[in-house]
């Protein structure tokens, strides 16, 4: 899958993340999915290569640079937030 998150919510990302989780477990579905989507690179059991780095590696969900910089994001607006 090509970004499957592309035009979802970050609702609705959730939901997708939840289904694909259970389909691989439930059904062994083996999925291989590109994303730049923290809720989808965030699943359950997931491999994560990370085609940004030379040679490729595999990293998990929280070491990827676009993840930090959600993070980075929400860090600086944290006050922001009730």
């Amino acid at each position: 899958m090509d970004e499957p998150e592309n035009s979802l919510s970050p609702e609705k990302q959730l939901e997708l993340c939840q289904f694909l989780e259970e389909s691989a477990r439930f059904f062994r579905c083996q999925l291989i999915i590109a994303t730049h989507s923290p809720f989808l690179l965030a699943m359950r059991g997931a491999k994560i290569y990370d085609f940004d780095q030379d040679p490729v590696d595999v990293k998990p969900w929280t070491e990827l640079a676009n993840v930090r910089m959600y993070f980075d994001f929400f860090q600086k607006h944290a006050g922001e937030f009730d």
